[in-house]
């Protein structure tokens, strides 16, 4: 039996944890090893873990690992304890009782591929994404696609797809990471990581998936600062460009479209594109809020 290994991160966070590790707990496929890397400041995750979840093997890292480095030290220490497969989950998703399982299941009839479960709202069960895509050539890194399922898709065991958004439960086997390597903690330290990984993984011929009959539901509401404009003072709006806890700051956009876009000496034209389309987006939700 092939061994799984989700990897969860936490930074002062542990009320979502805690629902997190309750649906992975309602799981009706329970042949798993949780991984939590706790790199937040404060005790609350790993006093709750001892008390609430003492199977989670829980490792400590440091505050300043962000997204990226603390999930690298998950992949890591899965590897080192022998996983076949590694689960990416954030600790504000929470998979259905079937997720684990099926997608075990998929991953044993197509070892060489990375599959997802297709996304839901927590609170409204509104799927937000089923086969996300990317035009960096106009500055878009993330195109979200269809919210509802064709005829054709709910025919399918598995969608290929362009892009995976985010580490939402998506199973992965270590074959990649020994191919590809790990997400890049250097140069993408939080936001941006996993679009960069998923991007690689599609350029050396790994075939990308979302599996049409399984779930996750993404509680958004610790989500970047950015995901919502219209909420945004002007220096909210400022700070977003700027903060690593954002993903629209410069650093981290600029990064990836220098990586990615199509014709590298131009990637300041996607750049510059991306961010007036952010820029317009928050005047019209600001102004429709005077108004």
């Amino acid at each position: 039996m092939k061994n799984l290994f989700i990897v969860i991160t936490d930074f002062n966070g542990y009320a979502q944890t805690q629902r997190c590790l309750q649906a992975l707990a309602a799981s009706q496929y329970r042949t798993f090893t949780v991984l939590l890397v706790d790199h937040g400041t404060t005790d609350i995750t790993r006093i709750g873990l001892a008390r609430d979840f003492p199977d989670v093997i829980c490792l400590e890292g440091s505050s300043e690992l962000w997204w990226t480095g603390a999930t690298n030290l998950g992949i890591r220490a899965a590897i080192e304890h022998g996983a076949d497969y590694v689960m990416l989950l954030n600790n504000d998703c929470y998979v259905a009782p079937d997720t684990a399982g099926h997608l075990v299941q998929l991953t044993e009839a197509y070892p060489k591929a990375i599959i997802a479960p297709v996304q839901r709202d927590w609170q409204t069960g509104q799927i937000t994404s089923i086969s996300p895509s990317t035009c960096f050539l106009l500055g878009f890194s993330t195109i979200a696609g269809p919210k509802q399922f064709s005829a054709d898709m709910l025919t399918r065991d598995i969608l290929p797809v362009k892009l995976i958004v985010g580490g939402r439960g998506t199973l992965i086997p270590v074959a990649v990471f020994n191919k590809i390597g790990l997400l890049d903690e250097k140069r993408l330290p939080h936001y941006g990581a996993d679009h960069d990984f998923y991007l690689r993984a599609g350029k050396q011929k790994i075939s990308l998936n979302v599996a049409p009959h399984v779930f996750v539901n993404i509680d958004a509401h610790r989500t970047s600062q950015a995901s919502n404009p219209a909420r945004l003072s002007l220096l909210g709006f400022m700070q977003s460009l700027t903060s690593v806890s954002s993903h629209r700051n410069i650093r981290d956009v600029v990064t990836l479209f220098e990586i990615h876009y199509p014709f590298s000496g131009l990637y300041k034209l996607g750049v510059a594109l991306y961010f007036m389309r952010y820029f317009i987006v928050y005047l019209f939700n600001r102004a429709r809020c005077v108004i």
